[in-house]
């Protein structure tokens, strides 16, 4: 997997929305987002502390990118043009 840079977690949240995830338990610096992609819930963690504010790790982006369900290519799209794959979001 290539690494997904400079992803602040502003903008990951903002991603995540524009798929249809909303935000459901918070836990300290930890959003949890719930959406559901081709069929299945999915929930996803965004991290809001001092150190992945202004960018989320690559650890933390590989675990988005699984727990979501979307395609690591759809992220690069979305960073790149805006674009999203209304297909794959199912409520």
């Amino acid at each position: 997997m290539v690494r997904l840079k400079n992803w602040p977690a502003k903008e990951l949240k903002e991603f995540l929305e524009d798929y249809h995830f909303t935000e459901g338990n918070i836990k300290g610096s930890h959003h949890y987002m719930n959406g559901k992609i081709s069929g299945e819930t999915r929930v996803v963690q965004v991290i809001f502390s001092s150190k992945e504010r202004e960018s989320q790790s690559n650890k933390t982006m590989k675990i988005a990118v699984r727990h979501s369900g979307i395609p690591q290519e759809y992220f690069e799209e979305w960073k790149l043009k805006g674009v999203v794959h209304n297909e794959i979001i199912t409520n």
